[in-house]
């Protein structure tokens, strides 16, 4: 839940959108969610709970999904 005393960059709203930046900048088809994880708790301190929220967002609202073989796409 967002609420108006919480750290901004540590909302899911936020991290989506640093999750889909990070995801455009690199040739993207397919990546495991750890790899993901690795590669954004570089440039934001956050748990894997508050990330792991992040990702049910954009799963959510159509812009990740996961493949047959548990790696996340851009959902289509």
């Amino acid at each position: 839940m967002i609420t108006i005393d919480s750290d901004p960059m540590l909302n899911p709203i936020y991290i989506g959108a640093s999750i889909l930046n990070e995801l455009s900048s690199i040739d993207f088809t397919e990546i495991g969610i750890e790899e993901l994880y690795s590669a954004i708790k570089d440039k934001l301190d956050m748990s894997y709970e508050v990330f792991t929220f992040s990702l049910d967002w954009l799963y959510i609202i159509g812009a990740l999904d996961i493949n047959e073989n548990g790696f996340l796409v851009y959902a289509t």
